[in-house]
């Protein structure tokens, strides 16, 4: 073959390949932290458009973060854009998929803006399955789940609706924990314990500031709900009963707990829902949402659906959760700096129906939050400090002054130390000797590069040659904070803490460069709600019972039953001891009006 055929042949090669190329998709990548570790996200970019995406997230929660890996990247080839909808129940997730995607476009050299988006297509409207139910249950977690279950058990018709697209709720963010007196795996352990000694450790670590009546009910029904999870097939592992490994130690061993964590409770739950949906006993409508209630000559008789559309029942069971993603809520009776780990789909809806319903609220001024949050950017919490047994550090508020033993106080000396800090803000207060000697003070955080990244951006975390110059950056009284560092250097040298006992092996003397950490209370569930009585229906301000309103689970308020105190398991067993109790009560209601 000559020279000329062969440059010919190439010519015709590399024109093709061309031709090719022309409209074929190019793939960007890009990676955000999501709430387990790396979220990546992969555009295929054909004409300026997206035509195909996808994520990747193994260490996303599975059933809740990796519902928005597996959703929004479709939604945005569908949609040809980026900013489209997060996932109810993961938002941090949510929220790393976004930023990854982004980036993926950026690389692509585009900007949201450029892309010509398509509407989503209309959600469908979820239809009951029959006509003129007895009970409306609003909420489809495990206290919802639970209700909807007893109250078909006992003859009802029931409406089941939930916002989201699964049932399930909080519960399935939660640990398998539960605790109950009297427990067959308690007593099988040879632990002598009783519902009224529990009650009275309730009384005793909570202060007293529980509703009596409700701590015995509670108390008393709480055994057969852990032995009902245990013949449903609950793995309890060495079926001992344990001391709380958390919270504050109950005065005998009295959790057990599930295996799998909430989400396998739910998966328990879930077939004896089916049966009573296959049944007909149980319209189950997901992706619908509750807008508000209807109230008629003081009695509650249905709801009305963000769509607009009535439903009608003599009884509603209110079942929709705290207001742990609820700012505008947590501000107006907790604190004033928080940030949540709540999911987002957990508004306080109940709340807002039951104050229109005339409900009387108790204990809402209790919120135990979590210790150590890093308000670094945004509402959701994202980054925390080590709040226990971390050697040296101090916590020092607004006025300089140290608020409580760090290194091994009580959880809920902890948690008492940030609701009474002004303007609930702690900063931890370290030496570049403990930077050198000791893993980071921010959980997680390898080799402290995420600590540097955010010193660099003095982004809550701070750095000074002088204890004058550290309060000037972070806002503290610099008199107050120098008088408190003398102190507790004095202290170190002498051997012993005089303002909170702390073991002298974890002091540390704290000499310049200094570093501060600022952090505020986070929370997961919330405590308070509306007052009920042993039948779960909700009480007025006058203490009446609300004709037609009936409640369970965390929107019933964890305080009222185990006071301000963190009592371990007791919120899961809560949501089947008050589910099963809203259920038969309400189904008893609504039979006897017919």
């Amino acid at each position: 073959m000559n020279k000329s055929r062969i440059c010919v042949a190439l010519m015709l090669v590399l024109a093709l390949v061309a031709f090719a190329s022309v409209g074929m998709a190019q793939e960007y990548s890009a990676t955000a932290k999501g709430f387990g570790g790396d979220v990546t996200v992969t555009l295929d970019i054909e004409d300026g458009a997206i035509v195909a995406a996808s994520a990747v997230g193994e260490s996303e929660t599975d059933g809740i973060g990796s519902k928005a890996i597996e959703q929004m990247p479709a939604a945005m080839a569908e949609q040809n854009s980026v900013t489209v909808d997060t996932v109810s129940s993961a938002t941090i997730t949510s929220n790393a998929v976004l930023e990854a995607a982004a980036a993926a476009l950026a690389e692509a050299g585009l900007a949201p803006e450029d892309l010509e988006s398509r509407e989503a297509a209309p959600e469908e409207i979820v239809e009951p399955d029959f006509e003129n139910p007895d009970v409306i249950i609003v909420g489809a977690g495990s206290t919802g789940m639970n209700a909807a279950i007893a109250a078909a058990e006992a003859g009802a018709k029931v409406y089941l609706i939930e916002k989201n697209d699964d049932v399930g709720g909080s519960i399935r963010f939660a640990g398998g924990t539960t605790s109950a007196a009297g427990a067959q795996m308690q007593i099988d352990a040879g632990v002598e314990d009783s519902p009224e000694n529990f009650a009275e450790d309730i009384v005793r670590m909570g202060g007293g500031t529980n509703v009596p009546e409700l701590t015995k009910k509670h108390t008393e029904n709480a055994a057969a709900a852990v032995d009902w999870l245990d013949s449903l097939g609950a793995d309890f592992g060495d079926r001992q009963p344990k001391m709380s490994a958390s919270y504050d130690a109950f005065n005998v061993p009295r959790e057990y707990r599930v295996t799998g964590g909430g989400k396998a409770i739910v998966e328990l739950i879930r077939p004896l829902l089916d049966e009573q949906v296959e049944a007909g006993n149980v319209s189950l409508m997901l992706n619908t949402e509750v807008d508000d209630i209807i109230i008629e000559d003081g009695a509650v008789k249905g709801v009305v659906l963000t769509d607009g559309r009535e439903f009608r029942a003599p009884a509603t069971v209110l079942t929709t959760g705290g207001y742990g993603h609820n700012e505008e809520l947590l501000h107006k009776y907790n604190y004033e700096n928080v940030l949540t780990m709540a999911p987002s789909f957990v508004t306080g809806d109940g709340y807002i129906f039951a104050e229109k319903a005339g409900a009387q609220f108790s204990n809402m001024d209790y919120l135990p939050a979590y210790p150590g949050g890093m308000p670094v950017g945004g509402f959701d919490v994202t980054d925390t400090a080590v709040v226990k047994d971390y050697a040296g550090v101090i916590w020092v508020d607004v006025n300089g002054g140290r608020v409580v033993n760090e290194y091994d106080a009580l959880d809920s000396e902890r948690k008492a130390a940030y609701a009474n800090a002004p303007h609930n803000l702690i900063y931890m207060i370290l030496t570049q000797e403990i930077r050198d000697t000791q893993d980071s003070i921010i959980s997680g955080d390898e080799n402290w590069a995420r600590f540097d990244e955010l010193l660099a951006e003095e982004n809550c975390v701070y750095k000074a040659d002088t204890l004058e110059e550290l309060a000037e950056k972070i806002g503290v009284d610099a008199e107050g904070l120098v008088a408190t560092v003398e102190s507790y250097n004095a202290d170190v040298e002498a051997g012993e803490d005089t303002a909170f006992g702390r073991a002298p092996e974890s002091m540390m003397k704290l000499e310049g460069p200094f570093y501060a950490v600022k952090t505020c209370p986070y929370v997961m569930l919330t405590k308070g709600g509306p007052l009920m009585n042993t039948d779960a229906q909700v009480l007025d301000t006058e203490g009446n019972p609300i004709p037609g309103l009936y409640e369970g689970g965390e929107l019933a308020g964890g305080a009222n039953i185990g006071g301000s105190a963190n009592i371990g398991g007791l919120a899961n067993t809560s949501t089947i001891v008050w589910g099963k109790i809203a259920g038969e009560s309400a189904a008893a209601y609504a039979l006897s009006a017919k």
